[in-house]
């Protein structure tokens, strides 16, 4: 099963649901089921303090790291610019959204829906881009 690693807290947040799309430099051929994997860095908890951020996370160091902990369906990829262009498009991004990723140009939006949660995570470590994860 493909996997993605993310920092926290956005693996948090799209574990939740609270982030439904996730801002890469890359793209990627793969469509379907997605785990996401919550790296150990803990560059975000700078943010965590902060509107949207603590809306959602209230204890940075209770959250898990180093873990897969949930799933999500992968539907789509498109260029950030598609989403920036048409106003329809740019008014279904919420300000928290917005706030969550990064919509510069030359990015791709990955477009997520179904998350669910983990009850237990699996610990493993992670890797760069979507890497495959096989349970023993």
């Amino acid at each position: 099963m493909k996997v993605l690693s993310l920092l926290q807290p956005w693996a948090s947040l799209v574990i939740m649901g609270a982030k439904k799309i996730e801002t890469r430099s890359w793209q990627t051929a793969y469509r379907g089921e997605l785990l996401i994997h919550a790296s150990m860095g803990k560059k975000g908890a700078a943010l965590v303090s902060d509107p949207p951020f603590n809306r959602y996370i209230h204890d940075f160091e209770r959250l898990p790291f180093g873990a897969i902990i949930g799933s999500v369906f992968l539907e789509e990829i498109v260029p950030v610019e598609t989403l920036q262009l048409p106003a329809t498009a740019l008014a279904h991004l919420t300000l928290e959204e917005k706030a969550f990723g990064d919509y510069t140009k030359g990015r791709y939006a990955w477009l997520l829906q179904n998350p669910v949660p983990f009850i237990k995570p699996i610990a493993i470590r992670g890797s760069l881009g979507l890497w495959n994860y096989r349970p023993e």
